[in-house]
């Protein structure tokens, strides 16, 4: 489980900000809460972020998936390779500072604090520290690029420190190593969190057809959640097929090496649904809508039964509010999120703005500082709305900020 993330100096994000999963006091939604995790504390089940076009909310998702990939994949950087470095470049005081990232999460009912600073050439600060039994204890501290303070294993430890290049994180060369210490820490990177955009690819269709044939249980609950949604979709069939790279040229060069990975092809499949016992071609004959919650479905019901930390930019796409209300409630549904799954997600669907959806707390917003142009991400709680409030009025009205500032209504 989530419990913080921190951003600063990357891409629109300048100063430093926090996003928490922490809820507070308030006694409303108590469906919509994760209790007996943190102590005194509780935590959310999900969590939405509004604002205007351009103001840095998927930035804040991107910065978690970008750590993610960072930690899985760091330790293949050879010498002297770049780190991919997007500080804020509006301020060119900041383009010589470090971006800085860091999570706090929950692994095996163990809390974990990981942070990490770098910039093109190397990583600069990196800590990880975790809590058992509610006492903070050190696995490692570097510094300074080169310097480590280790308070377990140290002699094993200083032999990964030295085979750590400086533009890797301790955290995955230390891994790859098989020191135990840390392998739970990149394991919630690995398979805890998972992070979907607004497009639709053949990743995702594929994640949720490779559900469907490997996992009879799987299968049954994501036609359920089909049938749920009213697509009109009973049943599917697939076709086993290879891609190769010419077959993905119009896609972003790291969305090909995430799908490629070290291979020349992948099977992929030709999908067929059935409407009232009529055979579709789900490529060609289907609606962008039905394709968007086939992809988002299968992630969806993954999360649920494993646990993780589902992240969506986007997640109105090509969806009716119902549709995106469906969703939603799956997470905030003890009965249905049984694993203490969570979900974030950014929209532009104010309907979802209603106390009887969301807890205050669940509500942020981001909103881009005119002066600066530097993003700046809230909570819906600085405002202390009555609970009686109408939160979609109110956000409409510019209260709390975050909507676009459009000077004429006219352009000719």
């Amino acid at each position: 489980m989530l419990i913080e993330f921190s951003i600063e100096n990357f891409r629109s994000i300048k100063e430093k900000v926090k996003f928490s999963m922490v809820a507070t006091k308030d006694d409303s939604l108590d469906n919509n809460l994760i209790k007996n995790t943190l102590d005194d504390d509780s935590l959310l089940r999900s969590a939405v972020i509004y604002g205007a076009n351009a103001s840095g909310k998927t930035n804040v998702l991107l910065a978690l998936n970008f750590l993610r990939a960072l930690v899985l994949n760091s330790h293949n950087h050879q010498k002297g390779q770049g780190i991919k470095f997007s500080p804020f470049k509006l301020d060119k005081e900041w383009l010589s500072k470090p971006t800085k990232l860091g999570a706090i999460f929950l692994k095996n009912d163990v809390r974990y604090s990981y942070s990490v600073a770098f910039n093109n050439e190397r990583v600069i600060e990196e800590l990880l520290y975790f809590y058992p039994k509610n006492h903070k204890r050190v696995i490692f501290e570097r510094t300074n690029t080169t310097e480590y303070k280790f308070t377990d294993d140290e002699k094993e430890q200083k032999v990964f420190s030295e085979r750590t290049l400086p533009n890797m994180l301790y955290l995955s060369k230390a891994t790859q190593e098989n020191y135990a210490k840390t392998s739970d820490a990149l394991d919630w990177f690995r398979n805890n969190l998972m992070v979907i955009g607004p497009t639709d690819h053949p990743l995702l269709e594929n994640f949720t057809v490779d559900l469907l044939k490997k996992d009879v249980e799987l299968k049954q609950y994501i036609m359920k959640a089909l049938l749920e949604a009213d697509v009109g979709i009973e049943d599917i069939s697939t076709i086993s097929k290879k891609m190769s790279p010419t077959e993905f040229k119009n896609f972003p060069p790291e969305l090909v090496k995430l799908i490629l990975g070290d291979k020349n092809e992948i099977d992929a499949y030709q999908i067929q649904t059935f409407h009232k016992g009529v055979v579709f071609d789900f490529e060609s004959e289907e609606s962008e809508g039905t394709k968007r919650i086939f992809s988002l479905i299968g992630p969806w019901v993954d999360a649920l039964k494993k646990g993780r930390i589902l992240v969506v930019d986007e997640l109105d796409t090509k969806l009716h509010h119902f549709l995106n209300l469906f969703l939603i409630k799956l997470f905030n549904d003890p009965t249905q999120n049984k694993t203490n799954a969570q979900l974030i997600f950014t929209t532009h669907n104010t309907n979802l703005l209603d106390q009887d959806i969301f807890r205050r707390d669940q509500i942020w917003f981001t909103e881009k500082n005119p002066d600066t142009g530097s993003t700046d991400l809230y909570s819906l709680t600085e405002y202390s709305p009555r609970k009686d409030k109408d939160i979609q009025k109110g956000y409409l009205a510019g209260k709390y900020g975050a909507l676009p500032f459009i000077k004429e209504d006219r352009i000719f």
